[in-house]
């Protein structure tokens, strides 16, 4: 049975199909009946005046209906939730994710309805973890479905699952290794306690992007990435995914593989940049206290 995500979208959801029913009934039934009781009521411009409850359905429902189609189908708003995926992206970032780039799912259940095409590795995504599948994570995306992944101690080699379709393309076989080159032992001003990482780089499908390791000689209390050996296998129907703060995140390593059916879509553009206040001010929330688009552009 399809999970229900009770996020944004379904409450919009929601709402739609309550406005849009009473909308829907009252042009077709309700109406008919007022002319009929010689009830209907008349404004200075000669508008007809709904009652209440009609009237704010009547009046909210094309947005509520433009405003899921978009939400839901083209670009979802998400605000960067935390620091794991730094450099690149910080924690008060607000981006857009791009719904359709992998198929057209339906709001709420997130089932797929049109396939459009496969998740990349390389791509950041948006997406419902296992462990908290009410939750919305962003990652970048390391092994696909039969992928073998090896970590020994920064290089990472990925083993494609070989078939006879992706022999005969020519495609899929050979293993790929990709290396994190150190960059520089500074890291961005907005990374939190930058001065205990290094910057490095790696490629992934021609797609260049800056990681942070904790640098040499900085202990955290558990084996750092650069010291660490391991061995994963997807599944069928499941994705492996890092982020890019390679020491700073619970990822795949932590909580295992994504659904497929929980990918949300692909993070496509950074719009706004929000710094919060260091302390809750109202509501135990913390306010914003600076807005900026300076770091807008397209993720990589």
């Amino acid at each position: 049975m399809p999970s229900i995500y009770f996020d944004f979208g379904f409450y919009l959801l929601v709402a739609a199909l309550i406005t849009g029913v009473v909308t829907l009934l009252d042009k077709f039934w309700w109406q008919k009946k007022r002319v009929e009781a010689g009830t209907v009521k008349y404004d200075e411009k000669g508008n007809e005046k709904y009652p209440g409850l009609i009237d704010i359905c009547r009046s909210f429902f094309p947005i509520i209906f433009v405003v899921l189609l978009l939400r839901s189908f083209l670009y979802e708003p998400y605000r960067i939730p935390s620091g794991s995926m730094n450099p690149g992206l910080y924690d008060g970032d607000f981006i857009l994710v791009n719904k359709f780039a992998y198929g057209i799912r339906l709001p709420a259940f997130n089932t797929k309805l049109i396939d459009i095409s496969e998740p990349q590795r390389g791509d950041v995504i948006v997406f419902h973890p296992p462990h908290e599948p009410q939750q919305a994570y962003i990652k970048r995306l390391i092994g696909v479905p039969g992928d073998r992944i090896e970590w020994d101690r920064g290089t990472l080699t990925i083993i494609p699952q070989c078939t006879d379709a992706t022999t005969t393309n020519g495609q899929g076989c050979d293993p790929i290794t990709i290396q994190s080159e150190f960059v520089s032992d500074k890291v961005e001003d907005l990374v939190p306690q930058g001065e205990y990482f290094d910057t490095y780089q790696e490629s992934i499908n021609d797609n260049s992007h800056d990681l942070i390791y904790v640098s040499n000689g900085v202990s955290t209390g558990r084996v750092n990435s650069l010291d660490d050996r391991w061995t994963e296998v997807v599944p069928e129907g499941k994705y492996f995914a890092m982020g890019d703060n390679r020491d700073g995140s619970q990822d795949s390593r932590a909580w295992g593989f994504i659904h497929e059916e929980a990918i949300i879509g692909k993070a496509a553009y950074k719009w706004l940049f929000v710094t919060f206040t260091d302390e809750p001010v109202l509501f135990g929330k913390h306010l914003p206290k600076g807005i900026s688009f300076s770091r807008a552009g397209v993720i990589n």
